[in-house]
């Protein structure tokens, strides 16, 4: 139960404001595990579904057949073999490129080229479809890397052993095919497009070499060169050479017969000198004369050493070396004109010989640079069509090692290639049935007890106190059994339980109008106020009953003695009598208010007919409609001191209980309290479970007692021998005969 909070010092008799406790707390899980439990509630759930779980197990047991495979191995290269050179068109990363091989070897085009390439009724049925047996076959197949190497398993398992490998085989090798086709995607294509451009290519060179033997002819040429030279050019070019040179040579020669010419004969001229030397050399007359003159002349000075002047022989000798030296200057004078005739002849015919060159050069020149002119056209022409054929042929080159290189590439071993192929099994794969068939029991009773907590987990009713807890967020002041399913004492004992909280209420808490609503229709709430009336008298409470809808007189329970008394009571026009002395009736305490003071107090008729009928009375239980229907409940639950809500085990709902609860909470109540009523005794807890045996027991045996007591003769003296009687149990017998 829950009340409003106020001063510990002070009695808390008039509660003003609510603090919402009507939420779960952090200690209350909305989730609890009781496998016991579950199994108790939902036993039917349990079995139903370990049956099913036993019986899909035993029939897939039954349906297990002996299971052969047939697998093949493929290689699947990192790096793409070339046999000429590095090609980056078949660049790719590797990861990407072998998930996707193990996905395109069940691509549907493999599989209908590998049904094409088998022998008719292998793997397709008769009357079936392509596209069927693609998909079963696709179903059947298993494709997977094998760990992290670069092989691909393919595999196919079937309940025969005939064909499996012809199958996987057929696969493999259909997708060896089209993966070593998709390296080379459009080959074909593009190989033709390449011959076309070779024909398209060769054909211009055929019309430029047409062009350009018909201006080699016109032109008188072998052949052009692509470095922008021609003949003519070249022959030009020579003549301008041999004219500079001739004209240079000219020059020369006019030189040097003006400055022989214009200078002195007799002058020292190492020309003259030089020709002179050279015309006594080739003389030998001349020669020998000059060397015997030289001898006199020596021979004339050798006399002369050592004489004197006034010798004879010193005059004569010096007379003959003058007529000696006269005769050599008369030579070297007649040599150097001669020399000087010569070399004046040899430079006119040399200066004549370089301009009739020059001459001859010259008109060459002008010949040939009219040739020149007059085929220029032509040659440029020509020069072009050499350098198109220079292009065209490098381009044909080029196409014609694509081409090559193509043709050759694709005839060469792809990145895929077989690694290991198929085998026909020997031998069924080991079965694992055998593992299913003891799996399958635990696995039943497993999912039975699953099934059983999971429908009680999300189960949406409340069964228990602790239900009711884990939504209220405070325990339920009391719970009842349902009369069908307990004994009388039992349910007596709840009662009891249930009055004694309602009690302990009243004295601690000052609380006096109790107001018991139902969470739902038909939640017993009507009752449950009958017993608690009675229990509260019998704890010496002056208890009335109040039905507001008006159907049923107020009905109150009173004790006189040890008589219990249950008497309607009807609103009294005045105050009501006192009752007399001798009833035994407990005082009201004076200054008590009758109805919560927190209240503005009813008006009129009603109010005080209220005031005056319950003045006399310790404790007011108002059975009220339910508070989710009723608005007179609402009412009632702002003016009572405690509103008590009734939910019916295995009927309310968890939401309606919550939807209560938070239309208290907005209605301010001053105090709130649960009750769970018709519990069936299979939901409690084991505790619980547990104390009812203990109870039931003890009250076996105390019925086991009287039954003993009344049979056995008045007057018997107890036997000495006999062991004496546990108080306890004395003591239990009482309580029970109480009860």
């Amino acid at each position: 139960m829950y009340m409003t909070p106020g001063n510990n010092n002070v009695e808390p008799q008039n509660p003003t404001s609510s603090q919402y406790p009507l939420r779960p707390t952090g200690r209350v899980s909305p989730f609890r595990l009781n496998i016991g439990r579950s199994l108790r509630l939902h036993p039917v759930t349990s079995i139903l579904t370990g049956l099913l779980t036993l019986g899909l197990g035993l029939a897939v047991y039954a349906r297990h057949k002996p299971n052969f495979v047939a697998a093949s191995f493929i290689y699947v290269s990192p790096t793409v073999p070339k046999t000429l050179v590095e090609d980056r068109e078949l660049e790719r990363p590797y990861e990407t490129y072998i998930q996707d091989t193990v996905h395109a070897i069940n691509q549907y085009s493999v599989l209908a080229e590998t049904l094409r390439r088998l022998p008719p009724g292998t793997w397709v049925n008769p009357g079936e479809s392509e596209q069927s047996a693609v998909q079963r076959l696709q179903q059947s197949l298993d494709i997977s890397r094998v760990g992290a190497s670069y092989q691909v398993f393919i595999a196919l398992d079937g309940p025969r052993p005939e064909h499996l490998a012809e199958i996987v085989n057929t696969i493999t090798q259909v997708y060896i095919d089209k993966a070593k086709s998709d390296e080379f995607y459009g080959r074909d294509d593009r190989l033709n497009t390449l011959k076309e451009e070779q024909t398209r290519i060769q054909a211009d060179i055929d019309a430029r070499q047409k062009e350009q033997a018909q201006l080699t002819r016109d032109l008188g040429v072998a052949s052009f060169s692509s470095k922008g030279s021609n003949v003519f050019d070249e022959q030009n070019a020579k003549v301008q050479g041999d004219l500079t040179t001739a004209h240079e040579k000219t020059i020369e020669a006019q030189a040097q017969l003006n400055a022989l010419k214009t200078g002195d004969p007799n002058a020292a001229n190492s020309a003259l000198n030089a020709a002179a030397e050279e015309a006594i050399a080739s003389d030998p007359g001349l020669m020998a004369m000059k060397s015997n003159l030289s001898q006199k002349r020596a021979e004339a000075i050798g006399r002369l050493d050592g004489l004197t002047p006034a010798n004879p022989s010193y005059k004569q000798t010096q007379d003959q070396l003058a007529q000696i030296d006269k005769a050599l200057a008369d030579m070297e004078r007649d040599l150097r004109r001669q020399a000087a005739a010569r070399l004046e002849q040899k430079y006119r015919t040399q200066l004549y010989q370089s301009e009739a060159v020059e001459n001859r050069l010259t008109g060459d020149l002008q010949h040939g640079t009219r040739e020149a002119t007059a085929a220029a056209p032509k040659i440029q022409r020509a020069e072009a069509v050499q350098a198109d054929l220079d292009r065209l042929q490098g381009r044909l080159a080029a196409v014609d090692d694509r081409i090559s290189n193509l043709e050759l590439e694709s005839s060469s071993p792809g990145s895929v290639h077989l690694f290991s192929p198929a085998m026909t099994p020997l031998g069924p794969e080991k079965s694992k049935a055998t593992a299913l068939l003891i799996v399958i029991f635990p696995l039943a009773l497993f999912v039975g007890i699953i099934a059983a907590v999971v429908m009680d987990l999300f189960d949406p009713h409340i069964y228990t106190a602790l239900d009711v807890e884990a939504v209220l967020g405070f325990a339920p002041i009391g719970m009842l059994f349902d009369d069908r399913e307990v004994t009388q004492m039992v349910f007596d004992e709840c009662a009891l339980r249930l009055a004694a909280g309602i009690d302990h209420a009243a004295r601690l808490g000052g609380a006096r109008t109790f107001v018991l609503t139902a969470v739902n229709t038909g939640a017993g709430t009507t009752s449950i106020v009958e017993n608690l009336g009675s229990m509260l008298a019998k704890l010496g409470r002056k208890t009335l009953l109040i039905d507001p809808s008006g159907n049923n007189e107020p009905v109150a329970f009173v004790t006189f003695g040890t008589a219990l008394q249950r008497r309607p009571v009807s609103f009294p026009d005045a105050a009501p009598v006192a009752p007399p002395p001798s009833t035994g009736l407990q005082a009201v305490k004076p200054g008590r208010p009758n109805l919560p003071s927190r209240q503005a107090p009813m008006s009129g008729f009603v109010f005080d007919r209220f005031q005056n009928m319950s003045a006399d009375y310790d404790i007011v239980l108002i059975d009220a409609a339910p508070l989710l229907l009723s608005a007179e409940t609402e009412y009632l639950a702002r003016m009572a001191d405690v509103t008590v809500l009734v939910s019916e085990a295995g009927t309310t709902k968890k939401a309606w209980l919550t939807r209560a609860a938070r239309l208290l909470e907005r209605l301010g109540v001053a105090g709130a309290a649960a009750i769970v009523n018709k519990v069936h005794p299979s939901r409690v807890e084991d505790a619980m479970k547990h104390d009812l045996r203990e109870f039931e027991l003890r009250n076996d045996k105390a019925n086991l007692q009287d039954w003993w007591k009344k049979k056995a003769p008045a007057a018997t003296a107890p036997n000495p021998v006999e062991p004496q009687k546990d108080r306890a149990d004395e003591e239990d017998v009482i309580y029970a005969r109480d009860l």
